[in-house]
């Protein structure tokens, strides 16, 4: 018979293990051990395009990954198979906020300076007023751009993410001012004086999203200088949980999917969405190599060609 308190070994060397390889994760997420691997910064990286993103440079870089949920971060990393070896250190804040990002570059620049910016966060339509996704989607990217800048090394490249909604609408001079200066105080404000009506969030997102294209498309020219590039990418109608939220939310983006020219089968799994975040995180994974080493200045379509089906 046992005694009480009795445990037997084969339990308590079980027990043993299980704490020994959470203490692993736990030193992995929030002690990363300095090493002379490149570091690439990721955020948004709890999303589906962030976390495949982080994954496709795990096998060539240190992480450095972002977003506003933690917890979100942790299970993001657990439950990436790519991820689970990698060398990890994770930050949760919101990039809209003033602190956080000048923590964050603070944080890279202990960790060495950055070698790849892969940025994905933002606030789709669906998710937030006009004023919130523009300040969230530029105004927060301009000022990521601005302080995190500085800290990154020669040959390395930033991508920041924009969308296709970027290249629809017209030109409207006093509107792309506005966008062009997405540094300068109130910028909601001074887009709202820009034009006639209150702007909906999906017209925000819009602007928003052709302001970045514009931005990495001018910062080109002063990073080039220092031996660094910085592009966008644009997403087209992409199955993640935001892309599946957006199209409950906006019926008219239906008609778009049947407009995509590019076929392939459906993964398992895939909703009516074409693209998929593997897609997207294998243009990051190029763009963040040396077979891209002369690209720069540009925005990459991974649309399946659907902008070039409504042109």
């Amino acid at each position: 018979m046992r005694g009480r308190g009795h445990v037997p070994i084969g339990d308590a060397l079980r027990v043993r293990a299980s704490l020994d390889r959470r203490v692993r994760v736990w030193k992995r997420l929030v002690m990363p051990e300095a090493t002379n691997r490149p570091l690439a910064v990721v955020t948004g990286a709890a999303g589906g395009m962030g976390v495949a993103c982080a994954a496709a440079l795990a096998p060539r870089a240190d992480l450095l990954l972002t977003d506003l949920d933690r917890s979100k971060l942790e299970d993001a990393v657990r439950g990436t198979k790519a991820l689970r070896g990698a060398r990890v250190e994770i930050v949760a804040g919101d990039l809209a906020a003033s602190s956080f990002v000048p923590e964050l570059a603070e944080r890279a620049h202990a960790r060495g300076g950055v070698r790849w910016l892969v940025h994905t966060a933002g606030l789709s339509p669906a998710m937030a007023g006009w004023s919130d996704v523009l300040e969230v989607d530029l105004a927060a990217t301009a000022v990521l751009l601005d302080r995190l800048g500085p800290r990154m090394k020669p040959g390395g490249a930033a991508v920041c993410f924009a969308s296709i909604a970027g290249h629809l609408g017209t030109d409207d001079p006093a509107i792309d001012a506005v966008l062009d200066a997405p540094l300068a105080p109130d910028l909601s404000g001074r887009l709202r004086a820009a034009v006639a009506d209150e702007p909906s969030p999906g017209i925000a997102y819009l602007w928003a999203k052709r302001g970045v294209i514009r931005l990495c498309e001018r910062l080109a020219v002063s990073w080039g200088a220092r031996g660094v590039r910085i592009v966008s990418l644009s997403p087209g109608l992409m199955d993640t949980a935001m892309g599946r939220l957006e199209l409950v939310g906006s019926p008219g983006k239906e008609p778009l999917l049947d407009l995509v020219p590019l076929v392939r089968p459906p993964a398992p799994g895939q909703s009516r969405l074409p693209g998929r975040a593997d897609d997207v995180a294998a243009a990051v994974g190029f763009l963040c190599s040396d077979a891209a080493s002369f690209v720069t200045g540009c925005d990459l379509r991974v649309d399946g060609g659907l902008i070039a089906a409504m042109r």
